[in-house]
């Protein structure tokens, strides 16, 4: 029966010293991100803003490839937009993810959040990272 208990424990110890020394995952938000213009191809007036291009480096840690779940969102003044949970393949390591979110934004500075969840799990975020809004 000790032996039992033993190995339960010894097993224990080393699967969380394992969990323990993993890289984390981590998700952060770049400081720049670009604004989305297109000319009105009927009337050929000034730009219309579409939204915002943002630039999320994510890493679900060591191990096979798998997928994550990314939604960033943005707030400039009275606009809030969020691109929901849009789904990428992970490598396994470090990645770069470029992605939209739409709304009439407008060059500035601009406050977003990006949420990240790793085979299913919620991992990590970063709340409130100000970002400037370039052309």
């Amino acid at each position: 029966m000790r032996h039992r208990i033993l190995a339960v424990v010894v097993t224990l110890i080393f699967a969380l010293g394992t969990v323990v020394l993993a890289d984390p995952p981590t998700v952060t938000i770049e400081q720049e991100a670009t604004l989305d213009q297109f000319i009105d191809p009927v009337f050929g007036g000034p730009p219309i803003n579409m939204g915002v291009i943002v630039t999320v480096i994510v890493n679900c840690g060591d191990g096979d490839p798998s997928g994550f779940e990314l939604n960033v969102g943005v707030r400039q003044g009275d606009v809030v937009g969020e691109t929901g949970g849009v789904f990428f393949f992970s490598t396994g390591g470090r990645q770069e993810i470029t992605t939209e979110v739409y709304g009439p934004y407008d060059v500035g500075t601009a406050s977003a959040t990006a949420v990240l969840a790793c085979q299913g799990l919620l991992e990590g975020m970063e709340l409130g990272q100000t970002i400037r809004i370039s052309e």
